[in-house]
């Protein structure tokens, strides 16, 4: 859908909430049909007023983040929606601005292209000119040839930016990069000479034709190419008027200034969501919090039971009839559970999401949930008294998760590169390795957008006794030694510390490889994509291993029953899944692959490639890193390192 480059309030776009979590939060680029914008920051989220079905309920979840993000209150926002829940429109004046990006322009003919250039060596080149949007009249660009009439010349944004690794966002300043990183008097219109198939910066130019410089993209590689792009300004255009910092940025630990690098705006390094997730877990019903939360917007302004006391005279009846009869000061523990406050007294340093996770999946049968409608979790235990020796021997609990919830929230988003994440699933923001968490607000965040999805699924408990004895394995010792020394190599690379960023262990990489074979295997059978199918590994010794394989989405496609009718069959879909992992298409070259390899620089990865464990990075909770199947069954270069035999019984 398209629209003019004024103040409208047409959309000039549209996406699916889900995508505003995952793939096109505050800081992203999108490309429209005749433009390209960045996604606002949180500032430019409008929502109706009085709208409390916009709150999400997660007290697990919000309790984490608040500690992640350092904050004393934090509420969860569902995306500002206009006609319905699953269509987000880019507005000028309600629901989501999105200021446009980059402004300048590559202009091209209508009908015949612009004669090709030719340099000294006589190579020849495609050119257009690169214009920028103060220039630009009715989205086009007025061009008048040598002794001819004006030509109107159409526009596509250019696909080069610049930005720097603490996520800051800006045009490159073309004409100094053209003049080799000094200004010049020169008033031309500066060229865009691409030759091949445009994807080689060696054959990429930016040309002035008055003085006849000319650089190739190819020079802001290696040590030149800062000074080249300049330093970076600190801007930020996805906050609207607040997109400039004070100042330069500055390297955070050196407090020297950051220098722009050069991306491609679909580059798969251009943004990188930084999201924390919960899987709702079985939990007594509060009428009061569900109160609470169905008229939030009532109670923005209370602090205390004076200011409640006095409001509840004031609000509708329906609000206020509920609370009359109810103690002031347990009203107020409940609203600050609510708002996640530091105030609430169960609001404690928690264990991690996953741990709790995986406790609430191995508890009683009577304790995992109800078959309810309304309840958010249902599983249901698999017997394992007729499974064959060697899957009961490894296994100790298989269950039919016939519903569950997923709550999404993003919290910030780096370039270049993303941020570490444990095998907790925090991420690691003490790790420095480069890329710093942007900011999606112009202020402290007091809420962030969250997303919940419901689905179903299944979960394979791994036998703690079963894993004590596979790691005593001299094989597993032995092959484990080339990981730990792989993540060194790692530390090394990123400018930290030998042990400063901790390997996840032998048992967690098991887990994940087998996760990754159990996906591509379970699509062929269940009706889910693969992309669709998600994982999230249990793996904290004395609290218990696992692997959850679950779909989950806004729509109808979470609530198939594909997943859970596998978990009747779950010994056919393992021994398919090992088999598969057997022999890659790419052995003998996969097999041989070794972690700690300098050259490869694959640290986290083993018997690992695309023709056996790499998977959509959607699926994948730890971006398809920290696998080998070496670990799993025997391969062609390592036999003695496997949880499970080559041949089942």
């Amino acid at each position: 859908m398209t629209a003019s480059r004024g103040t409208s309030n047409h959309p000039v776009g549209e996406v699916r909430h889900g995508q505003l979590i995952t793939t096109y939060g505050p800081g992203a680029m999108v490309d429209l049909p005749d433009r390209s914008v960045v996604v606002g920051g949180l500032n430019l989220w409008h929502y109706s007023r009085d709208d409390d079905s916009c709150f999400i309920d997660e007290q697990r979840l919000i309790a984490k983040l608040r500690g992640l993000l350092n904050v004393g209150t934090l509420l969860l926002k569902r995306p500002p929606s206009e006609d319905d829940t699953f269509a987000q429109k880019f507005r000028s004046n309600s629901g989501i601005r999105a200021p446009q990006f980059p402004l300048w322009f590559v202009a091209q003919p209508r009908q015949e292209p612009f004669p090709p250039f030719v340099d000294d060596a006589g190579k020849r080149y495609r050119t257009r000119p690169l214009i920028h949007k103060d220039r630009l009249v009715d989205d086009s660009y007025p061009w008048r040839p040598a002794g001819g009439k004006v030509q109107k010349l159409d526009v596509v944004p250019v696909r080069f930016v610049q930005c720097c690794a603490n996520g800051h966002l800006s045009d490159i300043d073309w004409d100094r990069f053209a003049h080799g990183g000094a200004r010049s008097r020169c008033q031309e219109d500066l060229w865009l000479d691409e030759a091949g198939a445009g994807n080689d910066f060696n054959e990429i130019y930016v040309r002035c034709p008055q003085c006849n410089k000319r650089q190739a993209l190819a020079s802001t590689k290696g040590d030149s190419g800062g000074s080249l792009l300049g330093p970076c300004r600190g801007h930020r255009p996805w906050l609207g008027n607040f997109s400039d910092e004070a100042g330069e940025c500055t390297d955070r630990n050196t407090g020297k200034p950051r220098y722009n690098r050069l991306l491609v705006r679909s580059a798969s390094n251009a943004y990188f969501p930084e999201m924390v997730g919960a899987i709702s877990i079985p939990a007594a019903e509060d009428p009061l919090r569900q109160h609470l939360m169905s008229h939030l917007s009532f109670f923005e302004k209370i602090e205390d039971e004076g200011d409640l006391k006095a409001a509840l005279k004031f609000m509708p009846e329906k609000v206020a009839a509920a609370l009359r009869d109810r103690d002031g000061a347990e009203v107020m523990v409940a609203l600050s559970a609510v708002r996640g406050s530091s105030k609430d007294p169960r609001i404690e340093k928690q264990p991690p999401l996953k741990q709790q996770e995986i406790q609430a999946l191995y508890a009683p049968a009577g304790a995992l949930g109800s078959a309810d409608s309304t309840s958010t979790f249902h599983a249901e235990i698999v017997p394992l008294a007729d499974k064959p020796a060697w899957f009961s021997e490894r296994f100790d609990r298989v269950l039919k998760v016939h519903r569950l919830r997923e709550v999404m929230a993003l919290i910030g988003f780096t370039r270049l590169e993303p941020i570490v994440k444990g095998v907790n699933g925090d991420p690691l923001d003490q790790l420095d390795i480069g890329a710093k968490r942007a900011d999606i607000n112009n202020k402290e965040l007091d809420w962030v957008p969250a997303i919940e999805n419901f689905g179903e699924g299944l979960f394979l408990g791994v036998s703690e006794s079963a894993l004590k004895t596979w790691h005593q394995g001299d094989g597993v010792v032995q092959h484990s030694s080339k990981h730990r020394d792989a993540c060194k190599l790692w530390n090394r690379d990123h400018g930290l510390k030998a042990n400063e960023f901790d390997w996840p262990g032998e048992a967690y990489l098991m887990l994940h490889s087998l996760a990754h074979l159990l996906i591509t295997t379970a699509a062929l059978e269940c009706g889910y994509g693969a992309s669709a199918i998600k994982e999230r590994i249990y793996s904290f010794p004395g609290q218990g291993h696992g692997i959850l394989l679950y779909t989950s989405g806004s729509g109808s496609e979470g609530t198939l029953g594909g997943l859970v009718s596998l978990a009747d069959r779950i010994e056919q879909l393992v021994a398919a899944a090992l088999e598969r992992g057997l022999l890659c298409s790419n052995d003998p070259f996969c097999s041989m692959h070794q972690p700690e390899n300098d050259l490869e620089k694959r640290y986290s990865h083993g018997a690992a490639c695309h023709g056996c464990l790499l998977i959509a990075e959607t699926s994948c909770e730890q971006r398809n890193q920290f696998l080998d199947r070496a670990f799993v069954v025997p391969t062609l270069d390592v036999t003695d390192a496997a949880f499970f035999p080559d041949r089942l019984p």
